[in-house]
């Protein structure tokens, strides 16, 4: 083996001393050096989960039960417009509708319970109406409670939940690997409950599923909503309707 001559050795040494008191500036990576990403919290999480379903579009699928009345409602939602069809109750107390939301204008069309529970119609306007079209402002506070949960912001709305916020152990769900996002949900009738959000751990975080939770931390049935087809092509067409209620802007 070649030997290394003493004054290139004491050199070699004396340049590894000075690069150790070097210290890399704050900011700076050094180039090879092996970085691990933060975790991102539970709060994080949702907030990210929360503004990608506002300005965004998606399917959901809802099922719940509030007050023993069974509620199931499933749709396409987007930023500006979607379609949205309902089931609530059973048998002879079941109303039934299907909503569109184009911009400024909400048309409904259901059965003669419905007109009459979601429009406020009297019970022979609700007959004449039922099968039909109803048309009315989006923005019209009377509606405003028809309106909800058919459109990106209003989906967000209802899914929102309260802090603090945990995290959950992680999980496989619907064919994606998952975080589990606990907060408080307040649903309208019942008492504040535990409920948790499914979020995508990886990519974008979207959201897959929510669950209220029961006492044990389990699934209780209150709320359940499933989501998918992330990004899809949200645009209804405007029925013609047979009636509006209110002023409208166009018809």
């Amino acid at each position: 083996m070649a030997r290394i001559p003493k004054a290139f050795a004491a050199a070699s040494l004396l340049m590894v001393a000075l690069l150790a008191q070097l210290t890399v500036p704050s900011g700076l990576r050094v180039a090879g050096a092996a970085t691990t990403a933060a975790a991102p919290t539970a709060a994080t999480l949702y907030r990210e989960a929360m503004a990608t379903t506002k300005d965004w579009k998606v399917h959901y699928v809802s099922t719940s039960t509030a007050a023993k009345v069974p509620f199931s409602e499933s749709g396409d939602a987007g930023p500006a417009s979607g379609i949205q069809a309902i089931d609530i109750g059973r048998g002879a107390s079941l109303d039934q509708a299907t909503l569109i939301v184009i911009g400024d204008l909400t048309f409904v069309r259901g059965n003669t319970l419905a007109m009459e529970d979601l429009t406020g119609l009297s019970p022979p306007e609700a007959a004449l109406a039922s099968g039909h079209w109803v048309a009315f402002s989006s923005d019209n506070p009377a509606f405003s409670q028809v309106v909800v949960g058919v459109r990106s912001a209003d989906v967000a709305q209802e899914v929102a939940l309260k802090g603090p916020f945990s995290l959950g152990r992680a999980r496989r769900l619907d064919g994606y690997d998952v975080l589990a996002v606990r907060g408080t949900e307040e649903m309208q009738g019942a008492k504040p409950m535990e409920a948790v959000l499914y979020v995508r751990m990886t990519g974008r975080h979207l959201l897959v599923e929510e669950d209220t939770l029961g006492s044990h931390g389990r699934p209780n049935g209150a709320e359940h909503i499933v989501f998918s087809k992330w990004g899809e092509t949200v645009r209804p067409e405007a029925p013609t309707p047979s009636l509006t209620l209110g002023s409208v802007h166009a018809v």
